[in-house]
């Protein structure tokens, strides 16, 4: 036994405590003493069994957060792949440069055709002159959206927002259809610019 493990076992055997504990143990009969072995062997093993369970709930843990992680960054991956999707799409958007001169319905239905956004589902109305402002003049409008899905609403809004025109989102309502169906109704309220050319 190393020098250092025997010191300190020498050191215990000094203590009062342990001496007091001794000589209880002395004064027990055989059958107290092979009881008091039995729990003692009893509790090492409910204390292995402890530790092991311990141990294999953080692994499960561990596991869980890992696989959690992991779906989280396959729907960042898949999202971002169809973000580049989208940005491959926008410079054909509404025919580019001539979209400035392009009637704001027929724009509009362009993104919507891009969103996979059914036409009869679009309507753009309340179209009216916005702010003036030098060099450029804005046209507000609302945009209703029917019988839709999320993936569809979101689509067409990164479409309005980054096409070839520069369009505003200035508010957005969203209303669920009556009935199970999962599809729901939007409105937009919309702010576009075109440049002035007078």
């Amino acid at each position: 036994m190393p020098s250092f493990l025997q010191r300190l076992l020498d050191q215990i055997q000094e203590q009062a405590w342990f001496q007091q504990l001794k000589a209880k143990w002395d004064e027990l009969d055989a059958q107290s003493k092979l009881y008091l072995q039995w729990a003692a062997s009893a509790a090492g093993v409910l204390l292995v069994a402890w530790i092991f369970i311990g141990t294999a709930w953080n692994v499960h843990s561990i596991r869980s957060e890992i696989a959690e992680k992991d779906e989280l960054l396959r729907l960042l991956r898949s999202a971002n792949d169809e973000m580049g999707e989208l940005k491959e799409q926008i410079p054909s958007a509404a025919s580019g440069g001539s979209s400035a001169g392009q009637p704001l319905k027929d724009y509009l239905g362009g993104l919507a055709n891009m969103a996979a956004v059914p036409p009869a589902s679009v309507d753009v109305s309340n179209e009216k002159v916005g702010t003036p402002r030098e060099g450029s003049k804005e046209t507000l409008a609302q945009v209703t959206l029917k019988k839709i899905n999320v993936r569809q609403l979101v689509r067409f809004i990164f479409q309005m927002e980054n096409g070839a025109r520069p369009v505003k989102l200035r508010n957005l309502e969203v209303a669920t259809q009556s009935d199970e169906s999962g599809y729901l109704d939007a409105t937009l309220q919309i702010s576009t610019f075109v440049v002035k050319t007078d």
